[in-house]
């Protein structure tokens, strides 16, 4: 066959590339344009990798203005805006379009648009509520440029790059090892960002549980779950090589400690991972089981039955300045209230109600309720850990098994309790109070010490997390965590 099947997914791949850089005005840069636009995708994925939340449009520019010079180029400001603002977006940044291109389809036998981005908005570090300019981070497509220059595929799943990077460990090649698991990171990252947006979007909208099958497939519960022990069992082999690494030379064993760090890292929000699944199965259960009604529910009220034909139309208004009243707050460009996104993302339970018909036809309306933490459950569950902290300098996860179902059960009434614990796990950090940012760790610290005075004396002290060397795991129903022990540094 001259068209092999899979031509249009490979066409996909090529075209990010091919376009990249392309379409700009640029003068005399014209011919740098792709190097300059790939450069700036890597500077963006290292700082992505790192967790650096300096991915703004003018972090962007400040990038190419370095990269620029660094190429011994020069350029004026309103070029390296041009730069960047075609890298965002596609010909008018103020439509801020995505980038279009059609591609012959072998199965239907015709062009089909292919629309993507280089770069997406990353919302857990875009602070829009309290007025925090917007970062941005790649999509897989850009992560894909970035993989097919080290001749990773889209066909290597998240288990093959493990066992990628698992010979590169048993072989010693410490420096494309620390590369594979920078990939390794990417990958498990993108993946907890799309359960993120699938549990949004199921909440909005449950239908999509029926509908959008390309997170995980249809693959079932216990199939997840094996693949997850799968790929821990991997992590486990990777760590076994640890030992082997003593004997080198100082400089080599300073790389591969730097290795093994990252690598924990990766495992850490492999766990983090795991647990957002889990998650997001058992919201689709609760859902399926305890809210059917909510796959075939339609809204009763629309702005253009209830106002406009049966109120407007038919009785018509006062003055015509009525419907400036109506009209204005649906399009002016100032508005006096704008919710905050933490709003519409957090979780939703709605509480259904049969309608009651009354004589004028009405129903009763169905409300939503955001389910809120409970600081006082968190306080009253965690001060049992943090007294750990003070008197045992550590606490396993491990010591959690050992409670009754009454006390499992207020474990797992907030989410909050596990996310915290992970927090402690993926990053290191130093206890103390009256801190006015967002670590909800050192929120919780705070009203800690309120409560139990005693507890006090671990301000200043430096927490941080160890694998322990054990089979046992914390395993509850369908959560489960890598037997991880915090401590505090002496």
């Amino acid at each position: 066959m001259i068209i092999e099947k899979g031509f249009f997914n490979r066409m996909k791949k090529v075209m990010p590339i091919r376009m990249l850089g392309t379409g700009m005005d640029l003068g005399e840069l014209n011919e740098y344009a792709c190097e300059i636009c790939f450069l700036l995708i890597q500077n963006i994925f290292r700082r992505e990798l790192n967790e650096n939340p300096n991915r703004t449009r003018e972090d962007m520019i400040s990038i190419v203005d370095s990269i620029i010079k660094n190429m011994k180029l020069e350029a004026s400001y309103e070029i390296v805006e041009r730069i960047v603002d075609g890298t965002l977006w596609y010909r008018e940044p103020t439509k801020q379009d995505s980038f279009k291109i059609s591609i012959f389809n072998e199965d239907t036998l015709s062009k089909e648009e292919y629309s993507f981005r280089y770069f997406t908005i990353d919302r857990d570090h875009s602070h829009w509520e309290q007025g925090g300019p917007t970062v941005f981070m790649l999509t897989e497509e850009a992560q894909e440029m970035i993989f097919i220059t080290r001749e990773i595929l889209e066909e290597f799943e998240f288990d093959l790059e493990q066992f990628y990077t698992l010979q590169l460990i048993k072989t010693g090649n410490l420096s494309k090892a620390n590369n594979s698991i920078d990939n390794l990171i990417a990958r498990v990252r993108t993946l907890i960002n799309r359960e993120k947006d699938y549990r949004r979007h199921i909440i909005r909208n449950p239908q999509n549980i029926y509908f959008d099958r390309s997170i995980r497939g249809r693959k079932s519960e216990a199939e997840i779950k094996e693949q997850f022990e799968e790929e821990q069992e991997l992590f486990r082999k990777m760590f076994a090589w640890k030992s082997r690494y003593s004997s080198l030379p100082e400089d080599k064993r300073a790389e591969a400690e730097e290795m093994f760090a990252k690598l924990e890292r990766a495992r850490a929000l492999h766990d983090s991972l795991a647990k957002h699944v889990m998650e997001n199965l058992a919201l689709e259960m609760d859902i399926r089981v305890n809210n059917p009604e909510s796959f075939w529910n339609i809204s009763r009220y629309s702005l253009k039955k209830d106002i406009w034909q049966n109120h407007i139309v038919k009785r018509g208004l006062n003055k015509l300045e009525d419907l400036e009243l109506i009209l204005s707050p649906l399009f002016s460009p100032k508005i006096e209230f704008i919710y905050p996104l933490p709003w519409a993302w957090a979780e939703q339970k709605v509480v259904s109600k049969k309608p009651i018909r009354r004589y004028d036809e009405d129903f009763i309306e169905e409300k939503w309720h955001f389910r809120e933490t409970d600081w006082d459950l968190l306080v009253d569950l965690w001060e049992e850990v943090f007294m750990d902290l003070l008197y045992e300098k550590s606490f396993s996860i491990l010591k959690l098994n050992e409670k009754d179902e009454i006390e499992k059960e207020k474990w797992l009434r907030q989410r909050a309790n596990i996310d915290i614990f992970m927090m402690f796990v993926v990053l290191p950090i130093s206890l103390q109070r009256n801190y006015k940012g967002k670590d909800e760790r050192l929120k919780l610290f705070d009203m800690l010490c309120t409560k139990n005075p005693e507890l006090q004396a671990l301000e200043g002290k430096r927490v941080y997390s160890v694998l322990e060397d054990t089979e046992e795991y914390f395993k509850w129903n369908e959560l489960f965590i890598s037997p991880y022990t915090i401590y505090i540094e002496e």
